[in-house]
């Protein structure tokens, strides 16, 4: 991964209203980068990405799910409303509906691996 992805990836959740001094953040991020080296990952985020993020960090599966979940939640009333629309389109039911944490990862692991 070079660093210019790291930085799309990066601003990509900034102007998804994701702010980089929470935990959600940072794991958010290195799902998306494992969702980029292996999209079929994202369909298990259970069993696959939160254990590898959670061993690197020290902390629970759930907690990263949980830490994940929560910045995801935090971040959409604050998100670019017609970049958001443009990243996911007619996946959700409508524009309030806040996406799970596998549809987000997703859509930013597809966006930022367009960006290559």
């Amino acid at each position: 991964m070079s660093i210019n992805q790291k930085l799309t990836i990066s601003q990509l959740l900034m102007k998804l209203g994701n702010v980089p001094n929470k935990k959600g953040f940072h794991y958010l991020k290195e799902g998306i980068r494992f969702c980029i080296k292996d999209p079929q990952s994202v369909t298990n985020l259970q069993k696959l990405i939160y254990p590898k993020i959670a061993k690197e960090h020290g902390v629970s599966p759930s907690a990263v799910e949980r830490a994940s979940r929560n910045s995801i939640k935090e971040s959409w009333y604050r998100r670019d409303k017609e970049f958001a629309r443009e990243l996911f389109g007619n996946t959700l039911q409508c524009e309030a509906e806040v996406p799970s944490n596998s549809l987000y990862i997703a859509v930013v692991a597809e966006w930022a691996s367009d960006d290559e």
